[in-house]
C-alpha cells in the first residue's frame, strides 16, 4: 500500500498488523540451560508471527549455543555436531537433525534463499528438530536423573522401614461406664 512521507512516495509491505498473532504459543525447555531456553523459546515465538527466516536462524544459533555448553567450542558447527555423535551425547538420528538444522540456518544466513523464501512448513520442520535435540542433549537425561533419584529415594526409605524394628502401638484401656459422661 503506498504511502506519502515528506513529499516522496513509499510501499508498506507487510506492516506491522501482519507481525503480531492473535496468540503465540508458549513453550518451556525446564531443563535446558536459561540462555539456548531463551532462544528456543524465541525461535518459536518467530515462527508463530511467521518470522520463518529469524526462526531457522535462531534454531542454528541453539544447536551451536548446545554445543558450546557442552565444552564444544572448536571448529565449524558441522565439527562441533559431529562432536557431539563422537562424545555420545546425540545419537545418530539426532546428529543427522542437527546438520538439518544447520544446513537451513545456513540458507537464511547465507541468502541462499532469495528466490525461494522460507516457508512456514520447513520452519516448522526445522523448529521440530531443534527441539529434539534439544530433548536429547538436555531434557531426556534430566527426565532419567529425575526417575533415579526418584527410585533411590523410595529404596532408602523401604531399606529405613525394614531396618527399624517394628514399633507396637501403645494402647490404652478405657473402661466404660454405665452412665453417659454428661
Amino acid at each position: 500500500m503506498p504511502f506519502t512521507s515528506n513529499g516522496s512516495t513509499r510501499l508498506v509491505v507487510d506492516g506491522p498488523d501482519a507481525w503480531y498473532p492473535r496468540q503465540v504459543r508458549k513453550r518451556v525447555f525446564d531443563d535446558v540451560p536459561k540462555a539456548i531456553a531463551s532462544m528456543a523459546i524465541e525461535a518459536h515465538e518467530c515462527l508463530d508471527i511467521g518470522a520463518n527466516r529469524g526462526a531457522v536462524a535462531l534454531a542454528r544459533a541453539v544447536v551451536e549455543a548446545t554445543a558450546k555448553d557442552r565444552g564444544i567450542t572448536g571448529g565449524s558447527l558441522e565439527k562441533k555436531i559431529d562432536n557431539l555423535f563422537d562424545q555420545q551425547l546425540i545419537r545418530e538420528y539426532v546428529k543427522d537433525a542437527a546438520h538439518e538444522v544447520r544446513f537451513g540456518g545456513n540458507e537464511v544466513a547465507h541468502g541462499d534463499l532469495v528466490a525461494e523464501p522460507m516457508d512456514s512448513a520447513t520452519a516448522t520442520e526445522i523448529l521440530g528438530l531443534m527441539d529434539e535435540i534439544l530433548d536429547e542433549v538436555f531434557q531426556s537425561p534430566a527426565r532419567v536423573r529425575h526417575r533415579k533419584a526418584q527410585r533411590l529415594e523410595r529404596e532408602q526409605r523401604l531399606k529405613e522401614s525394614k531396618e527399624r524394628p517394628e514399633q507396637t502401638l501403645a494402647t490404652e484401656v478405657v473402661s466404660v461406664s454405665e452412665e453417659p459422661p454428661f
